[in-house]
């Protein structure tokens, strides 16, 4: 009788069979938020995958012109070397298909509005090729953790009027849910009930260190030829993290004045 042994044991030695073969790198993913936190560690590993094992092989990180963040004092990253050239230099760990950009965020040069961190991949040597325009955008958020729920039935009362002196929204009973990140708020609301019945448009929000942060391009449906949109004014909206009975939401209705002109509008939202 013959007994032939086999072993299920994966090599982790050379890779011969991926000679020749183009190893592609990607960051896997396009963009990213690190809400940043007062005492938080406030860290985030952007990957950058390869189409293969990678046996060996470096690749670079430029800081592109566009990023609103400056390297070494809004963040720093903690891995890879600098070239002197500005470039960071990474060497892709043997035997893994995931490589890590490590970053960290300073609270103390963090802003409620946002900073951001755009970086272009760039291949060294011949081991990787990157597609053209490979670029990562790392959002850093100053975060303030909420002390209350803010979710749940509120009262809408407007106490500034949009276009044409008519509230933005319906007042009367809304419904608050969290949104994508536990600072973000959304609710459902029907718009300009001066000018008819309307649809509910889907309106945001973010509640960012005492301040009520809108973005902009919220499509309302209703326009003057095209729809108006909402989003942030001059002036900003208020609440106290630890206590969700109101708050106030400051906008500006039709950004693009597609009515005249765009005019701040605000309300005041009540805990029912």
């Amino acid at each position: 009788m013959t007994i032939i042994a086999t072993s299920c044991d994966r090599d982790q030695g050379e890779y011969p069979y991926l000679d020749g073969r183009t190893n592609i790198l990607s960051f896997s993913g396009s963009s990213g938020t690190l809400l940043v936190e007062n005492g938080g560690a406030n860290t985030y590993s952007v990957a950058v995958g390869a189409t293969q094992v990678v046996q060996s092989g470096t690749f670079g990180i430029s800081i592109d012109a566009s990023s609103t963040a400056v390297l070494g004092d809004d963040y720093f990253i903690t891995n890879g070397t600098d070239d002197g050239s500005g470039m960071l230099v990474f060497d892709f760990t043997s035997g893994n298909l995931i490589q890590g950009i490590e970053i960290v965020a300073d609270f103390g040069s963090s802003s409620p509005d946002g900073k951001t961190v755009v970086m272009n991949l760039v291949s060294l040597d011949s081991n990787f090729e990157v597609p053209s325009g490979s670029q990562f955008t790392l959002n850093l958020l100053q975060y303030c953790p909420l002390e209350a729920d803010f979710t749940g039935s509120y009262t809408l009362a407007t106490t500034a009027t949009g276009i044409f002196g008519s509230a933005v929204f319906v007042n009367g009973a809304v419904t608050i849910s969290e949104g994508a990140t536990p600072t973000d708020r959304t609710f459902s609301c029907p718009t300009y009930p001066e000018f008819g019945a309307f649809p509910a448009m889907d309106f945001n929000f973010s509640l960012l260190c005492g301040n009520v942060q809108v973005p902009t391009g919220q499509v309302t449906g209703v326009g003057c030829g095209s729809s108006t949109t909402l989003g942030p004014a001059a002036n900003v909206g208020s609440y106290d993290p630890s206590d969700d009975s109101s708050f106030t939401i400051i906008i500006t209705d039709d950004e693009g004045g597609s009515c005249g002109s765009p005019f701040e509008a605000a309300f005041l939202l009540t805990k029912n």
